[in-house]
């Protein structure tokens, strides 16, 4: 079974030499006689070599070859459906990545993350913003969507939620000091001329206060 954290850990850890030789692992399992689940790992680390070394049509292809090894485990299919979204994010398709994704996008977590990388790059920031902000409404801990939503609300033009989505980052990531300084930016933002007082203001400045008395707790 194909493991994306497992390619991950091996990609995180290899050179380029060690990356080309995952890629011509990859290439030589077909005629290696593996079972199907060693060689769908096997050519699903390539694939991911392959991306990190941008040799994009090589990747891609490679993550085609994974489509007959997983057929019929749903699992793996889901998992081999991811990696040919990511390689194409990686390729510069974001349009690709979301037709990869079809409609599980936002489903999941990867599918959530991925998608909005992809709708973001393709100028639909306010449908990535609009699932990641129901996303951590849920899950406050996550510090990665907390970070794609801010990109995504960058993206807009939105500076004062930007801020405060890189605010809650440092909080997920138990960081106080870090998040009242974010927050801080934030209030400052919403001094400057035609700023007005909003919803979004007062949340910031709710979360200022409350981020402040952890920080005195911690360093109590």
């Amino acid at each position: 079974d194909p493991s994306p954290r497992t390619g991950h850990h091996l990609l995180s850890q290899a050179g380029v030499d060690a990356q080309r030789a995952l890629v011509a692992e990859a290439e030589a399992s077909a005629s290696a006689g593996l079972p199907a689940a060693r060689q769908a790992a096997t050519v699903y680390a390539g694939a991911l070599a392959a991306s990190r070394l941008r040799d994009h049509d090589q990747a891609a292809r490679l993550a085609g070859r994974l489509r007959p090894l997983v057929q019929g485990d749903a699992a793996a299919e889901r998992m081999a459906r991811l990696l040919r979204a990511e390689l194409a994010l990686a390729a510069g398709l974001p349009a690709r990545a979301l037709e990869e994704m079809g409609p599980a996008t936002g489903g999941q977590r990867p599918e959530l993350i991925l998608g909005a990388q992809a709708l973001v790059r393709t100028g639909r920031a306010s449908e990535a913003a609009q699932a990641l902000q129901t996303w951590v409404s849920v899950h406050p801990r996550d510090a990665g969507a907390w970070q794609q939503l801010a990109a995504a609300h960058a993206a807009q033009g939105q500076r004062v939620r930007a801020v405060r989505a890189e605010a809650e980052v440092q909080v997920a990531q138990l960081d106080y000091a870090a998040a009242l300084d974010r927050f801080k930016a934030a209030q400052d933002l919403l001094r400057t001329p035609g700023a007005g007082k909003n919803i979004e203001a007062s949340i910031i400045d709710t979360r200022a206060r409350q981020v402040q008395s952890l920080l005195r707790e911690h360093s109590l």
